[in-house]
């Protein structure tokens, strides 16, 4: 990631820099007025300070180190370029004054911003523990690694990413601030020691030390990385660092005031803080858009929160209902036999009674900790090789009570032809569909939506079809009840979710995730017409294909 981002940030743009360059040698190719250096000058100042005012806002709101010496910088550089281009615009006619005048505050201008830069890259920026991590995946060239390799423990002291240094700050913003602004004031009055040379190809020598800052600043940026900030002024600061190091260069060897190089270096100052500015208003854009679409998340996840909340306080409700309802007679039958003498077949009906109500608390108890196995991910499967059509042979079986007592027709079909399932279980003519599943925990699935069917079926038909597809094994149960309420069906396998008076909501949402577990899908629509509901599940027939929890 490296290496293309110095092609596409530092190697790219270098090109046409270094055109510029060779360009601004000839010294008479571009000569302007000290009017043009003026408004050169004013869009410098301008644009230096809406930077400084982001980076200050900014380091105000977070209470961070690195805008806050980006900020400064900026905001004591424009600070000397306007002094620097008013003084030179009052006093255009003083040209020996301003041809000393002009590169010393322009040097003080450049030495502070660039130290503030080269501190605040090099001193208080820093990647969090996330980017660092990206980082070293995007360094592993086999992209199964990606995947699978195991990152070192990042060696990363908190307490330091914490620090908050305010002594070493106010020295730093002292020392630089003293330094500029003496420069800058001394400028009025004093020529510095070799500030403009005639007789050498260097003419400006003073423009070496921002030089060597700036370059130094660069290579901090990519030595700590912070190419993989994804915020785009982090690549603003990129480009800005390589302008200024080429405006610094060209400025180098400027003969006189308003030349080819004096200008084109200018220019190019004004283009860097115009990068900066886009830089800022893209991140600004950005930063507005992932507000908005955390805030929008956030109030998904509220009203999710909220919908939960409720479903779970009318879970608790449920609950306690169906708990009730069967602890009830159990209670009250048993003080009465505890209170009763005589034979024990007296007390049958009422034996029944409890062991009915036992049951239907058992069932209740055992929806409730399967549910938490779902949740915690320890639901079990013990898996087994049997036979599906004579399981559900047994099952219909067991159910025809049920099914002759509320006149219910129940049909069993196999690859689209009818079974008898009392000739299964009488074993006169056997047809075999064997799975690899886990017995119990299908027979669970099978008689929750079995019992559904025959409950709300009053009086029609319940069409068991089992088919191989696809080496799949399909079971539908087609009822011809009064169908699934619109509104719960798209929620009809989510937890708490009944469309029934009784029965805790967990039924279909246990089945889901017995099924799932095995690799399988389930599902349930309403049939044409209205004219009641289908479930449908599919196991794998190969045991590759189960999915343990």
């Amino acid at each position: 990631m490296s290496n293309r981002i110095f092609i596409k940030y530092t190697l790219i743009p270098a090109i046409p820099l270094f055109l510029f360059a060779i360009i601004a040698v000839d010294p008479y190719l571009w000569t302007s007025s000290e009017i043009h250096h003026f408004y050169i000058e004013l869009f410098a100042v301008v644009f230096s300070g809406v930077i400084a005012f982001y980076y200050i806002l900014h380091a105000r709101n977070l209470n961070d180190k690195f805008s806050l010496f980006i900020g400064i910088g900026f905001s004591v550089s424009a600070s000397i370029d306007l002094l620097h281009v008013a003084v030179s615009f009052s006093l255009m006619e003083k040209v020996d004054f301003l041809k000393y005048f002009i590169p010393q505050t322009w040097f003080a201008g450049r030495i502070f911003l660039s130290s503030m830069l080269l501190v605040a890259i090099a001193k208080y920026s820093s990647l969090v523990p996330e980017e660092l991590v990206l980082s070293k995946i995007d360094q592993s060239d086999n992209k199964e690694n990606r995947i699978t390799r195991k990152l070192p423990p990042l060696n990363i002291d908190q307490k330091k990413l914490d620090e908050k240094p305010q002594k070493n700050l106010i020295i730093y913003l002292i020392f630089l601030g003293i330094v500029a602004g003496s420069i800058a004031i001394v400028s009025f009055f004093l020529v510095f020691p070799a500030s403009v040379l005639d007789d050498y190809s260097l003419h400006r020598p003073y423009e070496i030390p921002p030089l060597i800052l700036f370059t130094i600043a660069l290579i901090f940026f990519y030595k700590k990385r912070l190419y993989l900030k994804k915020d785009v002024i982090y690549k603003g600061i990129l480009i800005y660092l390589l302008v200024d190091i080429f405006s610094q260069i060209i400025m180098s060897y400027s003969t006189r005031s308003f030349d080819t190089a004096h200008n084109v270096a200018h220019l190019l100052k004004d283009v860097g803080y115009f990068v900066n500015i886009i830089a800022l208003a893209l991140s600004g854009i950005r930063y507005t858009i992932n507000l908005k679409e955390r805030s929008e998340l956030i109030q998904n996840q509220y009203e999710k929160i909220k919908e939960s909340e409720k479903l779970k306080d009318e879970f608790i409700n449920i609950a306690a209902h169906e708990l009730r309802t069967p602890i009830q007679p159990i209670l009250a039958l048993s003080i009465f036999l505890a209170n009763k003498k005589g034979m024990i077949e007296e007390y049958k009906d009422h034996i029944e009674i409890i062991i009915k109500n036992s049951k239907r608390l058992q069932k209740l108890s055992e929806e409730i900790l399967d549910a938490a196995r779902i949740e915690s991910r320890s639901l079990d499967l013990n898996l087994e090789r049997f036979d599906l059509i004579g399981l559900m042979s047994n099952m219909l079986g067991d159910y025809s009570n049920q099914t002759d007592r509320n006149n219910i027709v129940i049909k069993f079909v196999n690859e689209g032809k009818d079974i008898d399932w009392n000739i299964q279980l009488a074993k006169q003519e056997r047809v075999n569909l064997f799975v690899y599943a886990d017995k119990d925990r299908i027979v669970q699935v099978l008689s929750n939506i079995l019992i559904n069917s025959i409950k709300f079926t009053k009086k029609g038909s319940i069409t068991i079809d089992v088919k191989r597809a696809y080496n799949r094994v399909f079971v539908k149960i087609r009822d011809s009840g009064p169908g699934i309420d619109k509104e719960i069906l798209p929620r009809l396998f989510d937890k708490f979710i009944t469309g029934s008076p009784s029965g805790t909501g967990l039924g279909l949402y246990i089945c889901k995730n017995i099924i799932e577990a095995h690799g399988g899908n389930i599902w349930a629509k309403n049939n044409d017409e209205n004219k009641g509901a289908t479930f449908t599940f599919t196991l794998p027939i190969d045991s590759q294909t189960l999915v343990q929890f």
